[in-house]
């Protein structure tokens, strides 16, 4: 028993992928192996100035969507498109209690950060939380999970019990968008505005599609007095123009 733990400081074990389960070595703290991070769908320009996603012809202003229907944030940004493999990974992490995996999903999250001037303003970082219904039938939120290793390469605290949801949406999935946008309405509420107040904050979710939800988050903070929002997915829907 000593012997094996001595031989696990000098040759500690190799990381397994989370994914796939293959042994691999990374120069970053990723929990993914190169092979499955081949497989997700990275964000590549062109992309909408306001909101990451992606757009055909070399288009970078404001897509349709951004200058019809403003969102309550001032930046959407996103790693990965929400398609393929991405898509079988977020669906895992959710509804297969795999809050390892949402962990790891997190630490593509981080890498991508590290060099994104576009957080550097960022004070504060907060997830999007489940409805209390929600969160005990899961276990956990999977949005908070991402964001931990997040928020640890930006050295800036992670705020979990400031924004509540208070209003137990149901599935976005399969509503109009009309539907989406009353199903999100009022659902979130601050309950310590002295954190965010003056201040700049980073809203972490795992999907964003039209953006309702986090709007409706992003609309509460600002009432609570924060004096900016910024929102990061993993994933975004691709509608092409």
């Amino acid at each position: 028993m000593i012997l094996e733990r001595v031989l696990r400081l000098i040759y500690p074990p190799v990381p397994l992928c989370v994914a796939c389960g293959k042994a691999f070595t990374s120069d970053y703290p990723l929990a993914f192996c190169r092979d499955c991070l081949d497989r997700i769908p990275f964000v590549t320009k062109p992309v909408c100035s306001h909101c990451d996603r992606p757009r055909r012809g070399g288009e970078t202003e404001p897509c349709r969507e951004c200058q019809s229907e403003p969102r309550a944030y001032e930046q959407a940004m996103a790693v990965a498109v929400y398609a393929g493999y991405l898509r079988e990974l977020l669906h895992t992490a959710k509804y297969s209690f795999r809050p390892d995996l949402a962990r790891g999903l997190g630490t593509i999250l981080a890498v991508w950060a590290e060099n994104e001037t576009r957080l550097e303003e960022v004070e504060v970082v907060i997830p999007v939380p489940l409805h209390p219904q929600k969160l005990a039938t899961r276990g956990y939120n999977q949005a908070e999970l991402m964001a931990e290793p997040l928020a640890a390469v930006l050295r800036r605290p992670l705020s979990t019990d400031v924004l509540q949801r208070v209003k137990p949406t149901v599935s976005q999935s399969k509503l109009s968008r009309r539907e989406r946008q009353e199903n999100t309405a009022g659902a979130f509420l601050v309950s310590n505005c002295p954190t965010v107040a003056g201040k700049k904050v980073l809203l972490v979710d795992d999907i964003r599609t039209t953006g309702y939800t986090l709007s409706a988050a992003a609309r509460a903070l600002l009432i609570a007095g924060a004096c900016g929002v910024k929102v990061l997915t993993l994933a975004v829907g691709v509608n092409f123009e």
